[in-house]
Parts: C-alpha cells; sequence; structure tokens
C-alpha cells in the first residue's frame, strides 16, 4: 500500500470520528437545553385548516367559522395520527403530550356511506387519538354529503349498524366505558 491510501483512510476515520462525537455532543446538549428550559419536544410535523376560506398561520388562536383545525403528527414508526379541533375552540401553541401516548379505543369496524359504498374507515382510523371528536363537519369537507347520503357506522362492540350521530362520535382511550 503507498502512503496516499494509508492518509486517505486516515483522514476517512478521522472524519468519521469528528462526526460522530459531533452528534453525540450536539444531541447531549439540546436534550439538556429542552431539560433546563422545560421546553417539550413535541410537536405536530403539519398543522393547517380544512377551509375554502380560511389559510393556517401561527397568528390563529381559535379555529375560525367555516374551517376545521388538524394537528398531523407521525410517530417514529410512520403512523400518522391527527388532532381535530372546530369552530371557536382554541389553537395550542405549546404540546405536554402527543397522540401516540395513550391508546384510542376504535368505536366502529366500518364507517361510510352504504348507499354509495363510500369506504372512510381508513381515512377516520387516522383520527383515532383520545379526545377527538368526529363531527358531521369534518365529514363534510372530506366528502360531499347531499340529503340522500345515509351515513352510518358499524359498532365495535355490538356489530349493529349506527346512524352517524348528529353531534359525532367522541373518541375515547382504550379500556375506559
Amino acid at each position: 500500500m503507498n502512503n496516499q491510501v494509508v492518509f486517505n483512510k486516515f483522514l476517512f476515520e478521522i472524519i468519521r470520528y469528528s462526526t460522530m462525537a459531533y452528534n453525540m455532543i450536539y444531541s447531549f446538549c439540546l436534550v439538556t437545553y429542552r431539560w433546563y428550559f422545560n421546553i417539550p419536544a413535541y410537536a405536530p410535523v403539519t398543522r393547517y385548516f380544512l377551509s375554502e376560506e380560511h389559510q393556517f398561520d401561527q397568528t390563529y388562536d381559535t379555529v375560525p367559522e367555516n374551517a376545521v383545525y388538524v394537528e398531523e403528527w407521525i410517530s417514529d414508526q410512520h403512523v400518522k395520527r391527527c388532532v381535530v379541533r372546530y369552530t371557536g375552540e382554541s389553537i395550542p401553541k405549546q404540546w405536554r403530550t402527543t397522540p401516540f401516548d395513550k391508546e384510542a379505543k376504535c368505536p366502529w369496524i366500518w364507517v361510510g356511506d352504504r348507499d354509495t359504498e363510500i369506504d372512510l374507515t381508513r381515512t377516520f382510523n387516522k383520527f383515532l387519538v383520545p379526545g377527538n371528536k368526529i363531527q358531521i363537519q369534518l365529514v363534510e369537507k372530506m366528502i360531499q354529503i347531499t340529503d340522500k347520503t345515509n351515513l352510518v357506522y358499524i359498532e365495535s362492540g355490538t356489530f349493529k349498524e349506527v346512524k352517524f350521530p348528529g353531534d359525532g362520535i367522541l373518541i375515547k382511550v382504550n379500556g375506559d366505558e
């Protein structure tokens, strides 16, 4: 082996270990900073309004009329969960928990429009966050609802077909009755 090859390997190893040391020190400093100043590491990946009239920005404190606020969270396992808020509800600026902290009880096996066979089950599964309420206002932003729409869901405990309630479906923590 010539000296140039040995030198290149040596240089590569120095850069590699320097990078590892830098990343370790940076991570330690970041964690220490967050701990010392009590800054939570939680934040949604994306925040937006489902609305034709409003565009989300950081200045909003409450959800405006004719809008649905959505926070998208993605776990380390690439699972997506969405927190939803409706007109007049406050928009958080800081988060102490994530939608993945507590497991949600799924109130349905299937949800959709029985007559047109529109299946909303997979779409609604990302909204399975304890405390979320799936209301008609959210459904209206996803599909066109007419007077012929027959929105129903099949209850997970009883397997009964239930008409979608006007006040919505509250998502509860798994284990709560």
